[in-house]
């Protein structure tokens, strides 16, 4: 997929958000991550162009169908390695959720894979 770590949390923080409500502010996905809004500005600018948002109507933004299908799949991979983190390597939540994320913006598929694998096993 070559996301970066950024793009990864960017996605999962539009996913929480999408939950909750229809349409995501900008301001609100600027108050999760901790940035600023026109950092935000300028990764919305990027998920539209790969085509994982949309902007609405109301000046707000929405995950496209492919962008919904990603962030899904990026939070059950998130979900998967948090939790072998926590039973392998007894990280707490907050530290197996950075390792988590920041190892799916750097590892090659292969390499998540495998470590998935561990926790099927």
């Amino acid at each position: 997929m070559n996301l970066t770590v950024n793009q990864i949390r960017f996605l999962l923080a539009f996913l929480s958000l999408t939950i909750m409500g229809e349409d995501v502010a900008s301001k609100n996905i600027a108050r999760i991550l901790g940035v600023t809004r026109p950092s935000v500005h300028g990764m919305l600018a990027q998920m539209i162009e790969r085509g994982f948002i949309e902007k609405a109507r109301n000046g707000r933004a929405r995950l496209t169908e492919e962008g919904l299908s990603v962030a899904q799949a990026l939070e059950a991979r998130r979900d998967k390695l948090m939790l072998l983190f926590i039973r392998r390597d007894a990280l707490p939540m907050d530290e197996a959720l950075i390792a988590a994320t920041s190892l799916m913006g750097v590892l090659r598929e292969e390499s998540l894979q495998a470590l998935e694998r561990q926790l099927d096993n």
